[in-house]
């Protein structure tokens, strides 16, 4: 996810640019400034951006879809609703620069894009975060949350969110300059090892613990918790797959032939493209809340 590289060192889609983005042409001259995509070459690649357009389109759809209900629906105003909303946002706002990122040229004219995609997405996995304590809380502690769980708390805790994250990658990104270049590669991996283990063990422990509540609960089936094991389980895994190439990749193009980092660059923006575009569905449309 966190590209502290950004002007430290290269990162995956940089060290790939010299033999995947053909065609640009040199930033001087005119077809330079040309905005292009970046897959469209060879057939597996016209197919490849097919298909991530796609992803793209259908999560920008449902993400939009899911604010707009929740903003102008009254049914929906309610805390867990206003957190999901927070995070159809930020999953907009991801797939849509991951999709410009990685699918054209954009960035080449324009790297300080890159520290908006990172925000972004750092901001959608803490809203996963919170969307987990939120129904932890509803489900385990419904008396105090109608007193303190409230739709205006919930918008604070967002926007402390998105305050936290801008803050977060900048700092990392100006440490990542003041420091010595072999060292960079060390944060950037301690930094996504540990948004992977957080976001992780936040998730799957207040899950855990909500089922055991609701399992002394009559008026909650098997049916019922098995579809929220499989709602976490899909979220959790896709994220995880969406981290761990990130890791391997910048690890690979560090240590290894980069041949093998640019295949896995299509996996990465597969499974980042899902990862930003399947939580309206699984969450909203599909009414497991």
């Amino acid at each position: 996810m966190m590209n502290i590289s950004l002007r430290a060192t290269d990162n995956i889609n940089d060290n790939a640019s010299t033999s995947i983005q053909k065609g640009f042409g040199n930033d001087s001259t005119p077809e330079g400034f040309i905005l292009q995509l970046t897959y469209r070459e060879t057939t597996f690649e016209i197919t490849f951006t097919c298909v991530i357009l796609t992803i793209a389109f259908f999560g920008c759809i449902g993400n939009l879809a899911t604010i707009g209900k929740i903003v102008y629906d009254p049914k929906y105003h309610k805390p867990t609703f206003a957190v999901i909303g927070q995070l159809a946002l930020a999953d907009f706002l991801s797939v849509t620069v991951l999709t410009f990122d990685n699918m054209t040229n954009f960035s080449k004219f324009l790297p300080e894009f890159t520290v908006f995609r990172d925000i972004f997405q750092l901001s959608s996995f803490f809203h996963v975060c919170l969307l987990s304590a939120v129904r932890y809380l509803i489900t385990v502690h419904p008396l105090q949350s109608r007193q303190h769980l409230t739709v205006k708390s919930m918008c604070l805790c967002s926007l402390t969110i998105w305050i936290s994250s801008g803050v977060v990658i900048i700092g990392l990104i100006y440490t990542a300059e003041a420091v010595p270049k072999i060292y960079v590669l060390t944060i950037y991996l301690i930094f996504n090892v540990l948004i992977l283990l957080i976001v992780c063990s936040v998730v799957a422990l207040l899950h855990v613990k909500k089922i055991r509540t609701l399992q002394n609960s009559l008026s909650v089936t098997e049916q019922s918790q098995r579809r929220m094991n499989i709602v976490v389980t899909v979220i959790i895994s896709i994220f995880v797959l969406y981290q761990l190439f990130i890791v391997a990749g910048k690890i690979i193009f560090t240590f290894s032939d980069q041949l093998i980092g640019y295949y896995l660059i299509y996996g990465f923006v597969i499974i980042g493209s899902l990862n930003f575009s399947c939580n309206p569905y699984i969450l909203f449309l599909s009414q497991i809340i």
